[in-house]
């Protein structure tokens, strides 16, 4: 059997890793949070980076000793124990699988704006298919792909925000937090869906060269820019047009442009970013998924299957085409604030763990530096905000997220005792 080969360089993982967050987040789910905090968005976005910086640090710090595909599964199984690393391990692929379909729905949103004649949800399951396939002919190829992408969406952003400074209308900060605090948070919890991409690397390590530096140093590296880009757009679009009309949006960055600047070219720029980000970030969760259920299948916790490599192409092209088919399958049910909900409830659960995961390891003084302050308190602020952001999610999440964790047991339990004991 085939094996992964490592082909990506630092810069190819750390495009991954910003391939995988900078997308449906600020491009579609900004203006649901919008509509829960007023123009105080713009501290819930400094508040989800905020709680994502603390637990990339214990992505970061757990790559670094454990560099090898499986991301958070890996982790938690490695550092808590192998029924850890399954249900977290199965909660994350749950969150990832409904926020691929999220992105789909948003790209699709983005193309229905420019050609108003296609159907949305057919749209969001061709996406899908067209990247699982280019998915299984190669992670290189797929890396290459994204680069692209990446700096395309990044060169839309900077002259959003460029044009945009010069049109804000301050007075519509005035009301700033019309919510208040509850707002704020419920906000935050919500975009921390535009945040959850940063462990991709993680979850791709098995590929990434010298990934005991070079996952920890993209992570950091992807999540540090991306928060700078989102809060300076978040500024700029609650500047220009009233928060109570992106509530609704499926695309607010090109509702702002309509409002506020009124160039047609910008808003044909901003649409087609909108659309190379979606697919940029749908591309690399197909990969952070797929490589994950790698893992698993690896150990045997998930069907054989999964742990199945290509002969040609080196990837898991069985697994790929699964989680391509299953996540093709979702854009027919809910709606973009449904979908981010739940998806958020697995990713802050599998975050958690991942948290965790990291305060046992400095407890049982694997960590360099441990004896710092910093290394104690970051992950345990990390598992901290995770909790507190679940309390804010939708009770629709909670029932969704609840359920499939109880399957998850219950499929744990049913695995013969000794693919367990191979894990």
């Amino acid at each position: 059997m085939a094996r992964l080969k490592r082909t990506l360089n630092l810069f190819d993982a750390t495009a991954l890793a910003i391939g995988a967050i900078i997308g449906a987040g600020i491009f579609v789910i900004s203006g649901v949070a919008a509509g829960l905090a007023g123009p105080a968005v713009i501290l819930a976005i400094m508040l989800a980076g905020t709680v994502a910086s603390f637990t990339a640090f214990s992505y970061a710090k757990l790559a670094s000793r454990h560099p090898q595909e499986g991301g958070s599964y890996v982790f938690a199984k490695r550092e808590v124990s192998h029924f850890a690393g399954f249900m977290t391990g199965w909660i994350w692929l749950f969150a990832n699988v409904v926020a691929g379909a999220t992105v789909s729905l948003g790209l699709a949103s983005y193309v229905v704006a420019l050609f108003h004649q296609l159907p949305l949800v057919p749209v969001a399951i061709s996406s899908i298919l067209l990247l699982t396939l280019l998915n299984v002919v190669g992670i290189k190829q797929s890396s290459i792909f994204n680069a692209v992408l990446v700096l395309l969406k990044l060169c839309a952003l900077a002259l959003f925000v460029i044009v945009g400074f010069s049109h804000i209308n301050l007075a519509l900060y005035g009301h700033f937090a019309p919510d208040g605090i509850k707002g704020i948070l419920g906000a935050t919890a919500l975009i921390f869906f535009a945040y959850t991409g940063f462990g991709t690397p993680a979850a791709a390590a098995g590929e990434i060269k010298d990934p005991r530096h070079n996952v920890p140093r993209s992570i950091t590296l992807a999540l540090v820019l991306s928060s700078v880009v989102y809060v300076l757009v978040g500024v700029v679009a609650v500047g220009i047009i009233p928060y109570q009309k992106l509530a609704d949006s499926g695309s607010p960055l090109t509702d702002v442009v309509d409002y506020g600047i009124k160039a047609y070219w910008l808003k044909l720029f901003v649409s087609f970013a909108a659309i190379v980000a979606t697919v940029s970030v749908l591309l690399t969760t197909i990969i952070g998924v797929s490589r994950v259920s790698y893992a698993m299948g690896k150990d045997g916790v998930l069907p054989r299957l999964f742990g199945k490599t290509h002969k040609k192409f080196s990837t898991p092209y069985l697994g790929i085409i699964v989680i391509g088919v299953t996540m093709a399958v979702l854009p027919m049910f809910g709606d973009l604030r449904q979908t981010a909900n739940v998806t958020n409830f697995g990713s802050l659960s599998a975050y958690g763990m991942v948290n965790l995961s990291a305060i046992l390891m400095i407890k049982k003084g694997r960590m360099r530096g441990a004896k710092h302050l910093a290394h104690v308190v970051i992950p345990v602020l990390g598992l901290g905000s995770c909790i507190l952001l679940l309390c804010f999610l939708s009770i629709y999440s909670w029932i969704i997220g609840v359920s499939w964790t109880a399957a998850g047991l219950l499929y744990y339990y049913i695995i013969p005792r000794h693919f367990k004991e191979k894990a």
